[in-house]
């Protein structure tokens, strides 16, 4: 499936391993903050996907079932045995599906992962399938990120420079999202997941949160931050997963 080893970041300490997974056209150099965060217990490992970061696509066909077989092979890879598996966006929809039932994670976290999406994220991703052939799709994408992802008090330096790095990514990268989303199941994967849920959600949240509660789920939210949590409100985020992991850190 992969011709090449992907990139990837490693820091901390202790001994429980922390797998990141990143978001739709992201890297996993965007969870520095919250690995730091996170304190000593934990080793925390940021992967860039292929076709995402430094990992090229290289050959590689992008699919939700092919990044879902990377993350576990990558964690058989590394020895990572039971990882905590924390994903953000997209992330969170491939780590469910890499832990159902491949991973015997200790926990699975989704920071506002987009599955079972919400409403408004069906309607958002069927208007970006809509300008996948468009000649000026990747600057009607920049926008629609820009008003979508982040707050207006986030639309800063560093919103500019992720929006950038999305709009850069591969053609198949950029296509597979919108294209795939309605052939995913959440509701057939989540009870497969033997591992704690925790779905951490944005101001306004790209997943069902009713649908996500009715699976009794737990769910918390950050209603200071946009889409990228995890960048905008790290300390809060951690503080959130910090608590969740603590039966699991011991």
């Amino acid at each position: 499936m992969m011709n090449g080893a992907l990139h990837f970041d490693v820091s901390g300490t202790g001994t429980i391993p922390v797998i990141c997974i990143h978001g739709w056209g992201c890297e996993g150099a965007q969870f520095i903050e919250l690995s730091r965060a996170l304190g000593p217990k934990f080793r925390v490992y940021r992967p860039d996907l292929p076709g995402h970061g430094r990992t090229p696509l290289d050959g590689f066909v992008p699919s939700f079932a092919n990044y879902a077989d990377v993350i576990v092979d990558f964690a058989l890879g590394q020895q990572l045995e039971n990882p905590i598996l924390i994903g953000h966006s997209l992330g969170g929809a491939l780590a469910t599906r890499a832990a159902a039932p491949r991973l015997q994670p200790r926990a699975v976290i989704q920071l506002d992962g987009i599955l079972p999406p919400a409403a408004q994220t069906v309607v958002w991703l069927a208007m970006i399938r809509s300008w996948l052939d468009e000649p000026d799709f990747r600057d009607r994408l920049a926008m629609a990120l820009r008003e979508n992802f982040f707050l207006p008090q986030e639309r800063d330096a560093r919103c500019e420079a992720i929006i950038r790095m999305m709009c850069s990514a591969p053609a198949a990268v950029l296509r597979y999202l919108p294209e795939q989303i309605g052939s995913q199941a959440a509701t057939n994967l989540l009870p497969k997941v033997s591992a704690p849920i925790l779905y951490i959600a944005a101001a306004v949240p790209f997943f069902d949160v009713p649908k996500v509660a009715k699976a009794q789920i737990r769910v918390e939210q950050i209603p200071t931050a946009g889409h990228f949590l995890h960048v905008y409100a790290f300390d809060q985020v951690a503080a959130k997963v910090e608590e969740f992991l603590r039966p699991a850190a011991g």
